[in-house]
């Protein structure tokens, strides 16, 4: 009775945890960037026709690009598929020596960004117990 309770605990822990945002591990899907003077540099083609138009006649392929900050560099290199969102935010307030609460605010801020504008997605969520 009791290891049976205690199975159904741990179960629910679990169930609880893939709610919980931190723990979600991102992966990037868009494939087109690279590095540029240290930054990120995000490339997308241009599908507007009237962009294009107006490229010909100005006589310049249109270019939509972004480039991240430092702290936006330093959180899309550490996406890789393995790193939960609560990793990345420690490894982060490592390197800034910024209080770690302010860290993951900003990380959260990015991810769901980027998220939005479908550049990563959620490869899993990691249990408590696994994140180091």
């Amino acid at each position: 009775m009791l290891k049976n309770n205690k199975e159904n605990i741990v179960e629910s822990n679990h169930n609880e945890d893939k709610y919980n945002f931190v723990l979600y591990v991102p992966e990037i899907i868009h494939k087109d960037w690279k590095i540029v003077d240290g930054k990120v540099l995000l490339n997308f083609e241009v599908k507007n026709p009237i962009t294009k138009f107006a490229g010909f006649l100005a006589k310049k392929k249109p270019k939509r690009d972004i480039q991240f900050d430092n702290m936006c560099t330093s959180a899309w290199l550490l996406i890789d598929g393995k790193n939960s969102i609560y990793e990345i935010a420690r490894i982060q307030s490592q390197n800034t020596n910024d209080e770690f609460k302010e860290d993951l605010r900003r990380l959260i801020e990015f991810i769901k960004y980027i998220s939005k504008h479908r550049w990563i997605r959620y490869k899993g969520v990691k249990k408590r117990e696994e994140i180091k």
